[in-house]
């Protein structure tokens, strides 16, 4: 791995922040730009664990089971989790 603590402190920067600073916009503004890169729309899982639309997942093991069903068979999958404080264990998937 190539160190790039440029890049990590420039989004170090934006990890930890208060409530409703632009977390959330960061994340998908990366999606985009990753998009516009050539990364396909099935290689990228986005969740955000305060919308209803997961609220069934809260434990490790129920977000596990949901993430290897949706990897991207061919090529990498990005994940990008927002709000993963509410599944419980979530270091353990990661």
């Amino acid at each position: 791995m190539i160190n790039r603590p440029i890049y990590v402190d420039k989004i170090m920067a934006y990890v930890n922040g208060i409530r409703r600073c632009g977390k959330s916009t960061i994340l998908r503004m990366l999606m985009e730009e990753m998009k516009k890169r050539g990364i396909r729309d099935n290689q990228i899982l986005h969740y955000s664990f305060d919308s209803l639309e997961y609220e069934d997942i809260k434990t490790a093991k129920t977000l596990f089971t949901h993430l290897k069903q949706h990897l991207c068979p061919e090529g990498r999958t990005y994940l990008f989790l927002d709000e993963i404080q509410e599944v419980k264990s979530w270091e353990k998937v990661v």
